[in-house]
């Protein structure tokens, strides 16, 4: 298949990693600096799909599919925050990537954070999307995350609404956010509950957060009913040097309600370390 006059091809490689007897979905593509991706507890690899078009033509993107979400197995129940972190540390190991720039959204924050808390040396940057990553929380607010957690069931009834994305994007984009409905609803069945519960009950040491000696960036949404942006905020100011940006309209998933805004904010971020205010992106000036 030839490419119209002018584009370049991009080569993508998907495979299958084998990891205690569990089938591992990953897909690499372009070349450079590795970018690599771990989604969140409502999607899959394939929830970045507007990711990986716009990083691809600049760096080696990789995005996974955890245990029991997409295409990878996890036949024996041990989809955890531990597990995701040796699942990793493994995929890197296969995909002979010594050090990458590490981007987790929601749940995936507790497997980049933790990878770089045991392997510091092999991060070269961390984006810490819309979530609180294992950065120890106060008790008052575990016990109240907990005790939210309802019973699994289908996420909504209606088109278009999931709580992990800000109910406005139905109205603005009715098939984008059915789009974000279908691809979190790939993989084996799984209670998001009891992993939320594991997550919460994850907690890594702050001594060895504050040894993560690499550029980290905080990217959140204004309306991010799950884990509110002034809680991020607080969890952002106890690890040295961090960065934030808060993007406007967003709920809890701007990479996807947003992409084009968090894509030029995060390569902002990799390429020169700088991102813009929140006020500049309020204003629009931006």
């Amino acid at each position: 298949m030839a490419y119209p006059e002018g584009m370049r091809a991009i080569p993508r490689e998907p495979g299958f990693l084998l990891v205690d007897d569990e089938k591992l979905y990953y897909e690499t593509v372009g070349a450079g600096e590795p970018v690599v991706f771990c989604h969140g507890l409502g999607g899959n690899g394939g929830i970045w799909y507007q990711q990986v078009a716009a990083f691809a033509s600049q760096y080696q993107v990789v995005v996974w599919d955890q245990r029991g979400f997409g295409r990878s197995t996890d036949s024996a129940r041990k989809c955890s925050p531990a597990t995701a972190v040796k699942d990793l540390r493994d995929l890197l190991d296969h995909l002979d990537i010594d050090r990458a720039h590490l981007i987790g959204q929601s749940m995936g924050g507790w497997a980049v954070l933790g990878f770089a808390v045991e392997a510091p040396d092999r991060v070269r940057s961390l984006t810490l999307a819309s979530t609180t990553a294992g950065i120890p929380l106060p008790p008052e607010i575990v016990h109240s995350a907990v005790q939210r957690l309802a019973p699994d069931r289908p996420e909504t009834q209606f088109l278009g609404l999931h709580q992990a994305i800000d109910e406005r994007l139905s109205e603005r984009d009715l098939a984008l956010s059915y789009l974000y409905q279908v691809i979190g609803s790939f993989g084996a069945e799984r209670s998001n509950a009891a992993m939320m519960a594991k997550l919460l009950a994850t907690a890594y040491d702050s001594d060895r957060i504050a040894k993560v000696d690499c550029p980290v960036l905080f990217v959140f949404g204004e309306n991010d009913q799950t884990i509110p942006a002034p809680l991020i905020r607080v969890l952002a100011a106890s690890v040295p040097g961090a960065l934030t940006v808060e993007i406007p309209g967003a709920g809890h998933s701007p990479y996807f309600e947003s992409a084009s805004t968090w894509n030029t904010i995060v390569k902002r971020f990799l390429e020169n370390r700088t991102v813009p205010s929140s006020e500049s992106l309020i204003r629009g000036l931006w």
